[in-house]
Order: structure tokens, then sequence, then C-alpha cells
């Protein structure tokens, strides 16, 4: 795990919405008590959410509801987090 600047998060979840490789991207919060999961697969991306919100949504990629859930679970899951842990 290593520790990035949250606006290279938020580049590194985009480019995994336009890719069509098969990836998993987790983000945790420094006290690793709140993450966001990501994994791409076959045309479909899954989205976990583990904090405030525990839920798994399934969505179609592309599609514009697939980016608008994930910054919406990244804004919930990290409000005012300026660095997060990267796996």
């Amino acid at each position: 795990m290593r520790e990035i600047p949250i606006k290279q998060a938020k580049a590194i979840l985009k480019r995994a919405l336009k890719g069509t490789t098969v990836q998993r991207i987790c983000l945790l919060t420094k006290k690793k008590d709140r993450s966001l999961t990501i994994e791409t697969r076959d045309g479909t991306l899954t989205l976990i959410e583990q904090g405030y919100v525990v839920a798994t949504q399934i969505y179609r990629l592309p599609g514009g509801k697939a980016k608008h859930a994930v910054t919406t679970a990244f804004k919930r899951e990290f409000p005012r987090s300026h660095r997060v842990y990267l796996s």
C-alpha cells in the first residue's frame, strides 16, 4: 500500500472507468476504517463501499451512471481527506 494525494486518486479512478482491462483498485483512509473498492471486468464495474455506507453495486461500462456513482461514493467516503492509501 502506498499513500497518494486525493487528486491523483481521482485521476486513477477516471482512468479505471475508461479502461477495458481487468482491474481492482482499493482506496482506504488513513485509519483504514473506510474504503472504496472498484473492480472492472468484462464490461462491468463493481463498486464496493465500506464505511459510512456498506453497499455493493454493479454497473455496465461505459455509462454515465457508473461514473456518477463512483464520484458520489468517493465524496461520501473521503469528505475531508487530503491523502488516501492505494491498494
